[in-house]
């Protein structure tokens, strides 16, 4: 579906900016998941040796503090450093991994075999979406706000209407206008003024009589 999404029908990746729901949520698991995928080195030619989780559970770039514009001119990858026999690095990258902490040279490496990722979670290094989310849910922060919404002794129908105001979801007139959707907004008790949740649940006179 992804794939689909941002390629043209040719196969060729778009070069366009496109919407996509589902962005966000990948956003916002990235970081949470980027320290359980590790490479396994091998015959390598495409891990950026900066920017890609190879030899710590972070990239080499969270550990170096450079200007961006520097790091545009860093596209050095693995294979740069592997020849027949193993690693090779010169001695400035060498004495730099020391002062990471980083033993570089315990880090296994086979120019024979394929370079693939693991996820350490998983006694087999497999990805799985179940795996993921039991791994990572209780690293979520929680909002204080939810036990007091979603009480037993609360209809659902209540629950809802109050998570769906929390979040600002509402179908209320303003936010329908922000979807560029053009309506005549007003209050539907009173017609005085627009419907903006201020209005509606704190401004209105029903309101302040509740």
């Amino acid at each position: 579906m992804i794939y689909a999404k941002l390629h043209t029908k040719s196969g060729e990746r778009i070069k366009y900016h496109k919407n996509f729901s589902v962005w966000p949520g990948i956003k916002f698991a990235e970081p949470i998941n980027k320290s359980f995928i590790r490479w396994i080195i091998g015959n390598v030619k495409k891990i950026d040796f900066w920017k890609d989780t190879w030899a710590t559970c972070t990239s080499l770039r969270e550990h170096i503090d450079l200007p961006i514009n520097q790091w545009k001119e860093c596209t050095a990858k693995v294979s740069d450093f592997i020849n027949p026999d193993g690693w090779k690095f010169p001695t400035d990258i060498f004495l730099a991994f020391l002062a990471m902490g980083i033993d570089i040279y315990s880090i296994p490496c086979n120019p024979n075999t394929k370079y693939f990722q693991i996820w350490k979670l998983d006694i087999h290094g497999e990805f799985s979406i179940k795996n993921a989310f039991e791994s990572t849910h209780n690293r979520l922060d929680t909002s204080w706000w939810w036990k007091y919404t979603w009480l037993q002794c609360l209809h659902p129908g209540l629950s809802r209407f109050a998570w769906k105001l929390i979040n600002q979801i509402l179908p209320r007139d303003d936010l329908i206008q922000r979807k560029g959707i053009q309506l005549v907004s007003i209050c539907n008790l009173y017609g005085c003024t627009t419907e903006l949740a201020e209005h509606l649940f704190f401004e209105c006179t029903l309101a302040k009589v509740l």
